[in-house]
Formats: C-alpha cells, structure tokens, sequence
C-alpha cells in the first residue's frame, strides 16, 4: 500500500511500465469535471473507473482484495476513510473471488484506517485488503485499475 499526494505521483512510475499513462491522463484530465463510468486508457489492461459511492460506516464497507489489478484509488468530491489489512490477515472470505470482475469480499473490519483527503491517493496492490468509501455522504472518486502483469 502507498499513500501520498498526486503531486509526488510520478515518484511510484516503478510500479508498471503502464503509469506513463496514467501520469499522462493525470497531467490531462481535470478531476472535478469528470462523470461517473469508465475510462479506457489501454483496453483492459489499464482503464480508470469514475465511481459514486453512497455513505457507509466501517461496519458497512466490506473487505475486498483483487488478484490481477493494482488499484490507485483517488478521492474527488471529499475526503474518504479506508481501511487497509495486509494480506497475510486477511480474515475469511464471504463472497468468493470473481475473477470476471476480479475481487473477493471479505468479513471483518480492517487493521488500519486512514483518512485519504482530497489530493491524495492510495495504492492497493493485488492481495491487499482494502475498505474504501467509507464518509458520512457518500463520495465521488476514480480507481485506476493497472493489470500487474503488463
């Protein structure tokens, strides 16, 4: 997991030979104007997903990990809560992995809780258990989903 501003963005290129793109769509793209829906930046490979998510507590933000996708989850409308649990804890799942959609849902509530403010990002590699979107209102925010293996 990696939490930081988008300014020091281009510090984590390592990640994927694909972030040149996604830098690139950051650079271009003004965050306050976009609309709910998908993104396609290279296919399946790397698209972003622009969300709104309703309000939920941390009782009622499921635990979810993925296998094939790194997440970098940016919060636009305000800030957000999300929790984090390393893999090795990762309690039992209650929804078995999807690989269509590629996640698992899981019981419990996370080890680690941190408050993602607007600017912000937070990465969640393939594994890491994560709650996201847990405000008071409910939230706007985009996922760039990076395939691992490209």
């Amino acid at each position: 997991m990696i939490l930081d501003t988008l300014d020091n963005l281009e510090k984590y290129g390592y990640m994927s030979p694909l972030m040149d793109k996604v830098l690139e769509f950051f650079r271009n793209t003004d965050l306050s104007t976009l609309e709910t829906g998908r993104i396609a930046l290279q296919g399946d490979d790397l698209f972003v997903n622009v969300n709104r998510q309703g309000a939920q507590t941390r009782d009622e933000a499921p635990i979810e990990a993925h296998k094939e996708y790194i997440d970098i989850q940016v919060p636009i409308s305000c800030d957000e809560e999300m929790g984090f649990i390393a893999d090795a804890f990762m309690p039992a799942p209650v929804k078995p992995y999807n690989a269509d959609r590629d996640v698992a849902f899981y019981s419990g509530l996370c080890d680690t809780y941190l408050n993602v403010r607007k600017g912000m990002f937070v990465v969640f590699f393939p594994g890491e258990g994560h709650a996201p979107a847990i405000t008071p209102d409910g939230i706007l925010k985009l996922i760039v989903k990076i395939r691992k293996s490209c």
